[in-house]
């Protein structure tokens, strides 16, 4: 017997894990003077949010898969530090990512932010990237702005095929009203 226990590896990556007292020193506030100097550990601290949030999502999925019928909804809804509607767009991320419908390196930090994007039909995605909005430091605000203004033209290309489908059917009418005078005055010839 070699005096090691077997461990699941969700459980050795947990052992591995830095000790809570380094990871506390970690995440200690440090004093910081130049602009750079935020900017610098600002930025790292928002791709490590970044890649958690895709981690989660990642995970979300699996659980949703693997589980249980019955047993994803009813941890999310009684033991994750977040509902259904967050993990629902954690997962949509995540698959959308992990598909290849959307650029990972090429996506905001913001989870609700890249949700905005993988909500998009492809053709949809290719708009966006052709107006430039799949990138780092794309808002949420001109995500739902494009969308807006997409559906806005969706409804106008409806309103303007309906008037002229009236203005059709309208001449259509008129034409009749003209050739049946026209008829009655060959009639009266």
């Amino acid at each position: 017997m070699s005096g090691f226990k077997q461990v699941s590896k969700a459980q050795a990556r947990r052992h591995m894990a830095v000790d809570e007292r380094i990871e506390r020193m970690a995440e200690a506030p440090i004093d910081l003077l130049r602009r750079e100097e935020f900017v610098q550990e600002i930025s790292t601290l928002w791709r490590s949010a970044q890649e958690k949030f895709l981690l989660i999502g990642r995970y979300l999925v699996q659980a949703r898969v693997r589980l249980p019928h019955g047993e994803f909804q009813a941890m999310v809804e009684n033991e994750l530090p977040f509902g259904y509607q967050v993990a629902y767009q954690l997962r949509m991320v995540a698959e959308a990512v992990d598909s290849g419908r959307l650029p990972g390196a090429k996506l905001p930090p913001s989870y609700a932010t890249v949700y905005q994007l993988a909500t998009l039909t492809t053709e949809q995605l290719r708009l966006a990237d052709q107006s430039n909005l799949i990138r780092p430091d794309v808002t949420r605000p001109e995500i739902v702005r494009f969308k807006r203004d997409l559906r806005n033209k969706a409804i106008d290309h409806v309103s303007r095929r309906e008037t002229l489908e009236a203005e059709r059917d309208r001449l259509r009418e008129r034409l009749a009203v003209i050739e049946a005078e026209l008829a009655a005055l060959d009639g009266e010839g």
